[in-house]
């Protein structure tokens, strides 16, 4: 069988493979492939990466021969999903949104195939892709090697993305603030969590906290790592603030480490109270922080009761849905704020 087994480095422009796939020559979903399941907006993506002459990961094929034509057969190890998408868009099966604010596709919003410029649809269909052609291989060995690239698959995170695809000021800022030992010592975040850089994507969030008041995550990030790639001269100040108030928390609550509020969306809020108080006028030392501490605690106590009622229901609620939207952060920031005053 090792005499027989082949791996052969190939490239073919999409036009080829769509005309394959046509010919019954391409087989997209062996039985072991799941349906197709991209979004549209990773469809875009794809073909803003094509238009814009980027790399697309490698492709792998089992190569065989018809028996009833003496032609070469190929079907889809993997691949399946990016095949789809381009077949798709070139038979005006979508229009493009707007995926990337450096991209092609930021003009062509909207645009089917059809509608491309021909010097554009000669790019898409003129485009190689890398393929890894197996032959030789058993029905087992194909599915054995279709559940090993996919087994570890690990999506990436929109901060992990942030991260391969943005540079600037704010970006450097908010990944030096997140190696403050903090974050782990007072375990707000695990040593895995902390690899797919949670740490920097929330200090990003407390940053904009504290200079902007509470936002929705969803799109208050993206837009201060867009904004602040020259400079970002408020970082001194924020990143004193924020120090003091992380301080201030672990003087006030020794045991922080074992409270809830050392959840990040927890701690999200109590730094806000913690803002807002002392944008009210009140000096954080001149807080009894003994006083504060037997609050809190007693107000831990009461989210974990059975009856829950009151500002420890709307509390807890606000805690567990939708936890990073505006809405739950502002009711969560008024209880603490309550609590400190």
């Amino acid at each position: 069988m090792a005499n027989r087994i082949k791996n052969s480095p190939t490239t073919k422009d999409v036009a080829l493979l769509q005309q394959l796939h046509k010919d019954g020559q391409l087989r997209l979903q062996p039985e072991f492939q799941r349906e197709s399941v991209w979004p549209r907006a990773a469809k875009s993506y794809l073909i803003d990466t094509v238009l814009n002459e980027k790399p697309v990961p490698l492709f792998f094929f089992q190569r065989g021969t018809s028996i009833q034509s003496g032609r070469p057969e190929y079907s889809v190890i993997d691949g399946q999903q990016r095949l789809r998408a381009l077949f798709d868009y070139i038979g005006d099966g979508f229009p493009l949104s707007e995926v990337s604010p450096d991209g092609v596709a930021k003009r062509l919003k909207g645009k089917r195939f059809s509608d491309l410029p021909e010097a554009m649809q000669a790019t898409i269909l003129n485009y190689d892709l890398v393929i890894e052609e197996l032959s030789g291989y058993s029905d087992k060995d194909i599915r054995d090697i279709f559940a090993r690239m996919n087994k570890y698959v690990v999506r990436l995170s929109k901060q992990e993305l942030r991260h391969a695809k943005t540079k600037g000021k704010f970006k450097d800022f908010v990944e030096r603030l997140a190696k403050w030992p903090f974050w782990r010592a007072q375990r707000v975040f695990s040593k895995k969590q902390a690899a797919r850089m949670k740490p920097a994507e929330f200090v990003a969030e407390l940053i904009i906290l504290l200079s902007e008041g509470p936002q929705d995550k969803k799109l208050a990030v993206d837009l201060y790592y867009g904004q602040y790639k020259a400079n970002f001269s408020e970082g001194g100040p924020l990143e004193s603030k924020l120090s003091t108030y992380l301080k201030w928390v672990t003087e006030t609550l020794p045991d922080f480490s074992k409270t809830r509020f050392r959840r990040s969306n927890e701690l999200y809020s109590l730094i806000g109270a913690i803002d807002d108080v002392s944008k009210s006028g009140t000096r954080l030392n001149k807080i009894d922080q003994n006083r504060v501490r037997g609050r809190l605690e007693t107000f831990e106590h009461q989210t974990h009761e059975r009856n829950l009622k009151g500002p420890p229901a709307r509390y807890v609620i606000a805690a567990s849905k939708h936890a990073d939207d505006l809405g739950p952060r502002n009711t969560r920031i008024e209880i603490l704020s309550s609590l400190l005053a």
